[in-house]
């Protein structure tokens, strides 16, 4: 019974007062939050929800408790959490994302979104995935008009937006079979004369569809999705589409329909959209790939300068990446090299504020093999050496930032030759990292 789960809520919470543990505390507030809202009495999480994010922040700046000491990483691939296991930044982004859901299913669109905005820095950096997933379904249902309690009644017909929906969530649950079949018949039940709909349901069963491994049906179906989010004048849809199926284009050997993708978005969306960056960074990396070094060298220096106009930071250090990536590999002179080092730098920095630990190292990585080709041996082992730290400070999954097959094994590679005293031949070493790092992930 719903009632028992917010009683048993409840009790922990007093004893987690009665004991005076802060973090124990804070997780037993979430615990009935939580509870409040699957019970359906979202007035009360509401309140709930709002009572902890007072208690974290007033936690978080007490320097003198023992709070700081006990709060903890919370990983999302570990066990459920335990009292000395919750980060209060992961709790409090959380929170906001559950409060930001209740209060939209309560009609209070503009509460929601301000929650939805807020908790957004709180999803980036590895280990969040599910806190990106929970918030994306989140702001999608927030898009569809009409957004109420859901409602299971035996015999209640759905309309296609709460199939939509439905099917969202069961993607952000890791069912995507399930979500496959919901969008699918989402799609049967849409109004022909609503593309915006049609390419949300079309847009979960690509998704889907990718995980469960159908990558040209996934290709396929993004595409039409795509088409449906242009025909609604959803620019920002259609960009996030368009930038992450012209990758997997390109991985299937077919980098001319990748390109052609990403120029009809910047053919089709307003010239002040933000999105442009994104899109001219990823043609500009494609058409490097693709043997237009110059080409390249012209989109991703108007991606950059486009960039500096709308002070996104993180798009600017991706479009300095593109072209640090350019110039190492195709310089014209001395000076390109030099520019490439510098544009390493300084997206290094931006990545490391913004806590890509991953990228901080692809950049490192970059810097190293460029040194390496100057034969600055001395330089190019230290930045090996820096790349090899960050390396293996990461979860080994997420090592993946270049075309390099092996990051780790490539350092080493390279630092036992560089700590040779004979002069490098292997081809193998100084190889650049090219333009992989997408982007778009």
């Amino acid at each position: 019974m719903a009632d028992d789960g917010i009683d048993q809520a409840r009790q922990a919470l007093a004893a987690a007062l009665d004991a005076g543990d802060p973090s124990a505390i804070a997780l037993a507030e979430w615990q009935v939050a939580n509870a409040l809202a699957e019970a359906g009495e979202h007035e009360q999480a509401v309140a709930a929800f709002q009572h902890l994010l007072s208690y974290l922040a007033m936690a978080h700046g007490d320097d003198t408790s023992a709070t700081q000491r006990k709060l903890r990483i919370l990983s999302s691939a570990a066990p459920p959490p335990g009292p000395d296991d919750v980060d209060p930044g992961t709790l409090a982004t959380a929170a906001r994302i559950a409060l930001a859901e209740s209060l939209l299913i309560l009609g209070r669109r503009d509460e929601a979104r301000t929650q939805l905005d807020r908790a957004a820095i709180g999803t980036r950096g590895f280990g969040r995935g599910w806190l990106r997933k929970r918030r994306a379904a989140v702001a999608r249902r927030m898009e569809q008009p009409g957004t109420a309690p859901s409602d299971d009644r035996p015999g209640r017909e759905w309309s296609a937006a709460e199939q939509v929906a439905a099917a969202d969530e069961l993607l952000a649950q890791d069912r995507p079979a399930d979500a496959a079949r919901a969008a699918l018949a989402a799609i049967s039940a849409c109004d022909p004369a609503d593309p915006l709909l049609r390419g949300q349901a079309r847009h979960v069963l690509g998704m889907a569809l990718d995980t469960l491994g159908q990558a040209e049906d996934s290709r396929v179906v993004l595409r039409d999705s795509h088409a449906d989010y242009l025909a609604a004048d959803e620019y920002d849809a259609a960009a996030d589409i368009a930038v992450a199926l012209a990758w997997r284009l390109a991985a299937a050997d077919a980098r001319d329909d990748a390109m052609g993708l990403l120029s009809l978005t910047l053919a089709e969306i307003p010239a002040t959209s933000p999105q442009r960056v994104r899109l001219l960074t990823d043609l500009g990396s494609l058409q490097d790939q693709d043997g237009q070094p110059e080409a390249a060298r012209t989109t991703l220096s108007g991606a950059l300068a486009t960039a500096e106009t709308t002070g996104d930071e993180l798009a600017a250090a991706d479009a300095r990446h593109g072209l640090a990536v350019v110039l190492a590999n195709h310089p014209d002179g001395p000076e390109d090299s030099v520019e490439a080092l510098s544009l390493l730098e300084e997206c290094r920095r931006t990545y490391g504020r913004a806590g890509y630990p991953d990228r901080v190292s692809g950049c490192d990585h970059e810097a190293a093999a460029l040194l390496g080709r100057l034969g600055s041996r001395d330089a190019a082992a230290a930045r090996y050496q820096q790349a090899l730290t960050g390396y293996l400070a990461l979860p080994e999954e997420m090592r993946d930032t270049g075309q390099w097959p092996d990051e780790v094994a490539d350092c080493r590679l390279n630092l036992a030759a560089l700590a040779d005293a004979a002069e490098p031949s292997d081809p193998r070493l100084f190889q650049s990292g090219g333009h992989t790092m997408s982007h778009g992930n």
